[in-house]
C-alpha cells in the first residue's frame, strides 16, 4: 500500500499482544515536575503533539515515530495509523486495524506506509537452509554452535520487523515460550538466517552498518532487560545497559537513545556513546519528566523523537438524570461498584501503568478498596483496603448480605474469579477455572448466583461466553460449579454482564471488534438474547449499568467533540439521554442500589511527543 501527502512514508505496523502497567505514588508524582520539560532542557525541546488514548483498561500508551528524513510523525490510536508533520499541520489517518498496533517502524525511504500483510503476499514463507542455535559457554560467554536444522516461518508469524539502514534487509522476532528466533531476511525473503536463542528477545534494531542487530534481552527470571548489541550474531559486546522500550542508534552510529528508570521507578531518557566509535561513553541523563519519558526514535539529521506519558483515573458520579459530574476520589482508581446498601463505593486502585512494571504482567499494582459515600467527597485515600494485591485484581463487587466480595484477579498465575471476607480476616479462594480473558463478576440480587464472562480456547478456537457460580452468601460455599450459559445468535465478545432485581434476567454488552456495540438481554437460563440498543464505540471494556428498578441501562459512548460520554436507554429500547457533558472521558456506569447515582470511571491517558533537536 502506498501513500504520497506530498513527501510520503513508509512504515511497517504489526498487531501483536503486549501489555503496560504499574506505579508511583501521587505524593511521589508531585515531587517532580508535572508535564514540562527541565529547565535546562526547554531550549532545546518542542513540542510536537498529544495523542489521546481510548480507555483506560486494555490499552496501552500510543506508539509514535519519527520518519527517516524528519518531516513526518507516525501514531497510533487503538486501532488508527495516522501521520502529521512534525511541524504541525492535518492529521492524516492511514489505517484502521482488526486489533491493537503493538509496534512501529519505517522503511529508510520514508515514501511508503503498510501493515504487515501488504509487504508479503498471502502465505509468503521465508527459509532457511541451517540455523544458528546460541549456547552458554564457560565463563558466561555466549558460543555460537551450528545446528544442521532447517527452519520456516510464515511472514505474519513474525514481530516487531525492522528495516536495515539500507533497505536491504529486515529483522523480526518470533518467540516460542522462554526461546526467541532472530530472524534475518532479504525484503524478497531470500539470503534468510535464523538463530534460535534461549532467552526472550524484543526490540530488534540495526545498527547503521547495516550488519549487526541490537535487541533488548532478558532471561530466567530477570525482568530488567539489558540491550544487547549483536543479539542475531555470536557474542554481545561493549556494554549491556538496562533499558526498557524501544532504543534508537544515531545516524553515524556513535550514540544510543534509550530509556532507563530514574529514583522514582518511572523511565527518562537516556544517551552514551557506543563502544569501539571513539564516542564519549558517557551516560547522559536528558529528561527529568513526571511519568514514563521513553520509545526514542531518530531522524538521519539528529533529531531525537520521544513521548512522555499522562495517565489519570479517578472515581465520580452523576445524577441519574444527568447533571454536573462529581469526583469520588482524587487518587488513581477505577471499575466503581456499590454496596448493595449505598454507603460505599469499591473499585481498583494502585499505581499502576509504569513501564517499568509491563514485564511483570499480569503481576501488577491493582488493590481493592472503597471509600464510604457520606458526603464528604472526594477522598484522597481508599477509607479501607480490602485487598493488597500485585496480581492485577479488578471488578469487585459486594454479595447482597456484605458478607463477601468477589473479584477477577491473576494470582496465582491464574485469569479467574476469587472469593473473600468482605471484613476479614480470611484468605481470598478462587471459585472459577480456566479462565482466558475473564471478565468482571456481579452477585444476583438473591445471593445465590455469580454471573461473570470469559472465553473458551479449547481447540484452538477462542470463543466469548457467559458463566454462572452458584455460592451460598452465608458460607461462601460454592454450591454449583462454573457452567456457560447457553446463547444463540451471538456475535461478538462480551464485556460484562447486570442482573435483573428478579435475578431472572441478565443484560450485557457486546462487542463486535469493528467498533460496533450492543446492549442485549437474556433469560439467565440462556436462549436467544434480545438486542435493546446498538452504538458505535471504539473504547473496549467501557462496562454498562442497570437501574435497580429495571427500566434504563446506562453505557459509554462518544458524543460531539469526540469524548466518551455517558449515555442511558430505556430497557425497552428507544432514543438513548446522554447524561454527562463535560469534556473529560468516561467508562464503567454503575447504579447506586437507590437508582439516583451512577458512578463511573474519569480518566485522562495521552502520549505527549517531544523533539530534541541535538
Amino acid at each position: 500500500m502506498r501513500f504520497d501527502p506530498g513527501n510520503s512514508v513508509q512504515l511497517a505496523v504489526a498487531l501483536a499482544a503486549v501489555v503496560f502497567a504499574l506505579p508511583v505514588s501521587p505524593s511521589e508524582l508531585d515531587a517532580q515536575t508535572r508535564g514540562r520539560p527541565p529547565a535546562e532542557l526547554r531550549a532545546r525541546l518542542s513540542y510536537v503533539t498529544s495523542v489521546r488514548q481510548l480507555g483506560p483498561v486494555a490499552y496501552r500508551d500510543p506508539l509514535g515515530a519519527i520518519s527517516p528524513d524528519g518531516e513526518w510523525l507516525a501514531f497510533t490510536s487503538g486501532r488508527r495509523l495516522a501521520i502529521q508533520r512534525v511541524t504541525g499541520g492535518p492529521v492524516l489517518d492511514l489505517a484502521r486495524a482488526d486489533g491493537r498496533f503493538t509496534w512501529l517502524t519505517w522503511d529508510p525511504t520514508s515514501r511508503r506506509v503498510g501493515e504487515r500483510e501488504p509487504l508479503f503476499p498471502d502465505d509468503f514463507e521465508i527459509r532457511t537452509p541451517r540455523a544458528s542455535t546460541i549456547v552458554q559457554g564457560a565463563g558466561g560467554q555466549n558460543q555460537l554452535s551450528i545446528i544442521e536444522r532447517r527452519y520456516n516461518v510464515k511472514a505474519e508469524e513474525l514481530d516487531q520487523l525492522s528495516w536495515s539502514p539500507s533497505g536491504r534487509r529486515m529483522a523480526g522476532i518470533k518467540r516460542n515460550g522462554k526461546r526467541t528466533q532472530v530472524w534475518l531476511f532479504d525484503t524478497d525473503g531470500g539470503n534468510a538466517q535464523a538463530r534460535d536463542i534461549d532467552r526472550r528477545l524484543t526490540n530488534p534494531v540495526w545498527h547503521p552498518n547495516n550488519a549487526d542487530v541490537a535487541c533488548l534481552s532478558m532471561s530466567g527470571r530477570d525482568i530488567h532487560p539489558q540491550l544487547e548489541f549483536s543479539c542475531a550474531g555470536s557474542v554481545t559486546g561493549g556494554f549491556s545497559p538496562v533499558a526498557y522500550g524501544p532504543f534508537r542508534f544515531s545516524a553515524d552510529g556513535r550514540r544510543l537513545y534509550y530509556a532507563a528508570p530514574n529514583e522514582l521507578g518511572t523511565l527518562d531518557l537516556w544517551v552514551r556513546g557506543v563502544p569501539g566509535t571513539g564516542a564519549n561513553p558517557r551516560q547522559d541523563q536528558l529528561t527529568r519528566f513526571s511519568r514514563d519519558t521513553y520509545a526514542p526514535s531518530v531522524s538521519r539529521d539528529g533529531k531525537v523523537l520521544f513521548k512522555t506519558q499522562d495517565y489519570r483515573a479517578n472515581i465520580a458520579y452523576v445524577a441519574a438524570e444527568g447533571g454536573p459530574t462529581r469526583l469520588v476520589t482524587t487518587f488513581q482508581s477505577e471499575t466503581p461498584s456499590w454496596a448493595w446498601s449505598g454507603s460505599r463505593i469499591g473499585f481498583t486502585f494502585g499505581g499502576w501503568r509504569r513501564a517499568v512494571d509491563d514485564l511483570r504482567y499480569p503481576d501488577i499494582e491493582q488493590h481493592i478498596g472503597y471509600v464510604t459515600f457520606d458526603g464528604t467527597l472526594p477522598e484522597d485515600r481508599p477509607s479501607r483496603t480490602l485487598r493488597s494485591s500485585e496480581s492485577e485484581d479488578q471488578g469487585m463487587h459486594w454479595s447482597p448480605n456484605g458478607k463477601w466480595i468477589v473479584f477477577h484477579s491473576h494470582a496465582d498465575g491464574s485469569d479467574d474469579i476469587w472469593l473473600m471476607p468482605a471484613d476479614g480476616p480470611g484468605e481470598a479462594r478462587r471459585i472459577s477455572d480456566d479462565g482466558h480473558e475473564t471478565g468482571w463478576p456481579r452477585w444476583s440480587p438473591d445471593g445465590r448466583w455469580i454471573v461473570y464472562p470469559s472465553f473458551d480456547e479449547d481447540d484452538g478456537a477462542r470463543r466469548s461466553g457467559l458463566y454462572l457460580i452458584g455460592v451460598d452468601q452465608e458460607s461462601g460455599e460454592v454450591t454449583v460449579s462454573s457452567e456457560e450459559i447457553p446463547l444463540a445468535d451471538l456475535v461478538g465478545e462480551i464485556s460484562i454482564a447486570e442482573w435483573s432485581p428478579d435475578g431472572q434476567q441478565l443484560v450485557f454488552e457486546g462487542d463486535d471488534g469493528s467498533g460496533t456495540k450492543a446492549i442485549y438481554v437474556v433469560s439467565r437460563g440462556g436462549g436467544v438474547p434480545r438486542k435493546i440498543h446498538e452504538f458505535e464505540s471504539e473504547q473496549s471494556f467501557s462496562g454498562i449499568g442497570v437501574s435497580p428498578d429495571f427500566e434504563w441501562v446506562a453505557y459509554i459512548a462518544p458524543a460531539d467533540g469526540g469524548h466518551f460520554q455517558l449515555w442511558r436507554v430505556p430497557m425497552s429500547g428507544g432514543e438513548p439521554e446522554q447524561l454527562t457533558f463535560d469534556p473529560t472521558d468516561k467508562a464503567h456506569p454503575a447504579y447506586s442500589p437507590q437508582g439516583d447515582r451512577i458512578a463511573f470511571t474519569l480518566f485522562n491517558y495521552e502520549a505527549i511527543f517531544w523533539l530534541l533537536e541535538s
